[in-house]
C-alpha cells in the first residue's frame, strides 16, 4: 500500500505526502483512524523521522492530518461547506489570541531584562544548535583545508555534508572528534569545546580509511570496546549485527575485506550507542543490502535516543531520504545549508520557448538568479534559484509559448549549486 522508491526523481519527503493523500481519498484511511506515530514510520520506511514529521505537518496544512499534542496524529474528519468556512474561521481567531498572548508575555520577559536568546529557548522559538562550527580555517604546510567554514547541526539531526574529493569533509569530521584543533575559529559540542573531547558527550567515528590494530579479531574489538564503554555498550545490538553480516570473530579484522571491514567499525561504533555519530564517506561504500540494514540503526536511535548524525558523501542520491539538512562545502567553505527540502524547492529547472527574435529586443531572464543556460534548439534551458511562484510570475510576464517546470535530482542540484559558487567568485 505505501510506495516508497529511493531511485525516484521524486524527494522521498514528497512522495510520504502524496502516498498519504492516496489512501485518504481512496478510502483506504478512514477520517478519524490512527496514523502511525512518527518514530514508528521512520523505522519501517527506514527514512530519517525529521523528514516524517515534515510530511505530517504538510499533511496537516492540507488537511489531511489531525493533531491536539504533534505526537498523536489521525486522519483529519471530513467537512464542508458552512461548517468547514466556521472550522476556518474558529481556527484564526484561536491562532490570533495565542499569538497575542505570547507577544504580551515576550514583551514582559524583555522588560524584566531577561536575555532575548534565553527567551526563545524558553517559548521554543526555534531549535537550538548542537553542533557549532564558527569560522574553522586549517591549514597543512601551507595549504588550506578549511577557510572560514561556517556549519550548525541540530540535536537528533541526520546531517548530510556533501562535496567533492578535495573540499574538506574529512577534515571538518575529524574537528568534530577532536582529534584535530583549529588554527583558528570555534568548534563547540553542546556549547562546549570539541577538542580531546571537552564537552564529554559520546562521539562514535568512522573514517573513510579504517584502521584497526594489528592482529586483532573482532572478538578482541569486542572485549576492548565493551570495557571501555561499559556504560553503554549493547551487547544485543552486537550479536544481532555480527550475525547479521555474518563476520568471523576470530579472523584478523585487517585480513577483512575493505567492505567487511567498513561493516566492523560500523558494529563497534553504533554499539557503543554514541550521543553523535560521525561516517566519513560509509554509507557511498556499503552494498545496497547491507546499507539498508546500517540505515536501520541509525534511524532507530534517531528516532528513540536523538542522536545526532553527520555523514560525509560526494553523491547527493545516496542521502535522499536520510538526511533532514544538507551542507554543500567547496574549497573549505560553506557554499549553502539547508533542509533538504527547501534546497529542492529552490532551484528549479526550467524550459523556455519564445517567438523568433523575441530575445532581440526583450530581456526576460533578466532579475533573474540563473545558475546555468543553454540554448537546445528553439527553446532556452535555465536552471534558477529562487521560489517557483516567482520565476514562473515572472516569465510568464513575457507571453512565452512554451514554459516547463521540470524535475531535478540531487545530484544536478549539486553541481549547479557549486558551478554557480564559482561564478559568483
Amino acid at each position: 500500500m505505501f510506495q516508497i522508491d529511493l531511485k525516484s526523481r521524486k524527494a522521498v519527503y514528497d512522495q510520504i505526502v502524496d502516498n498519504f493523500k492516496r489512501l485518504v481519498e481512496s478510502g483506504v484511511l478512514n477520517p478519524g483512524e490512527d496514523v502511525p506515530p512518527a518514530k514508528e514510520m521512520a523505522k519501517t520506511l527506514t527514512v530519517n523521522p525529521n523528514i516524517i514529521q515534515k510530511a505530517y505537518l504538510e499533511l496537516e496544512n492540507q488537511g489531511y492530518f489531525y493533531t491536539e499534542d504533534g505526537q498523536d496524529w489521525n486522519i483529519a474528519n471530513e467537512c464542508d461547506g458552512e461548517d468547514a468556512d466556521n472550522d476556518k474561521a474558529d481556527k484564526e481567531t484561536e491562532v490570533s489570541a495565542l499569538y497575542g498572548r505570547l507577544h504580551a508575555d515576550i514583551q514582559e520577559l524583555i522588560a524584566r531584562g531577561e536575555l532575548r536568546e534565553d527567551i526563545g529557548r524558553l517559548i521554543g522559538m526555534g531549535e537550538q544548535v548542537y553542533i557549532q562550527i564558527e569560522d574553522l580555517s586549517k591549514s597543512f604546510n601551507g595549504i588550506t583545508a578549511l577557510d572560514k567554514l561556517n556549519m550548525g547541526v541540530k540535536k537528533g539531526s541526520i546531517y548530510g555534508l556533501v562535496g567533492t574529493n578535495g573540499s574538506g569533509k574529512t577534515t571538518t569530521l575529524k574537528h568534530l572528534a577532536g582529534t584535530f584543533y583549529p588554527d583558528s575559529g570555534l568548534v563547540r559540542v553542546d556549547g562546549m569545546p570539541a577538542y580531546d573531547n571537552a564537552h564529554g558527550k559520546l562521539v562514535g567515528y568512522m573514517p573513510e580509511d579504517m584502521y584497526f590494530l594489528p592482529d586483532y579479531t573482532m572478538k578482541m574489538f569486542h572485549k576492548f570496546f565493551s570495557d571501555k564503554h561499559k556504560e553503554t555498550w549493547n551487547d544485543e545490538r552486537y550479536t544481532e549485527l555480527m550475525e547479521l553480516f555474518k563476520l568471523n570473530d576470530t579472523q584478523i579484522v585487517n585480513t577483512f575485506s575493505r567492505g567487511m571491514q567498513k561493516q566492523a567499525g560500523f558494529i563497534l561504533a553504533i554499539c557503543t550507542m554514541p550521543d553523535i555519530l560521525l561516517l566519513d564517506e560509509t554509507i557511498d561504500g556499503l552494498d545496497p543490502i547491507v546499507r539498508k540494514r546500517a540505515l536501520k540503526y541509525i534511524i532507530e536511535d534517531v528516532a528513540e535516543r536523538e542522536m545526532t548524525v553527520v555523514i560525509t558523501s560526494h553523491n547527493m542520491r545516496e542521502l535522499d531520504g536520510i538526511c533532514d539538512t544538507i551542507g554543500i562545502i567547496k574549497s573549505g567553505h560553506m557554499v549553502i545549508e539547508r533542509d533538504l527540502n527547501d534546497l529542492r524547492t529552490n532551484v528549479h529547472k526550467i524550459q523556455i520557448a519564445f517567438p523568433a527574435d523575441f530575445l532581440l529586443n526583450n530581456f526576460p531572464y533578466d532579475g533573474l538568479e540563473v545558475l546555468h543556460m543553454e540554448e537546445l534548439g528553439s527553446t532556452d534551458l535555465l536552471v534558477v534559484r529562487g521560489k517557483e511562484e516567482e520565476i514562473a510570475g515572472h516569465i510568464r510576464g513575457f507571453n512565452p509559448l512554451v514554459y516547463d517546470h521540470l524535475p531535478m535530482t540531487l545530484e544536478e542540484i549539486f553541481v549547479y549549486e557549486t558551478e554557480g559558487e564559482k561564478d559568483d567568485e
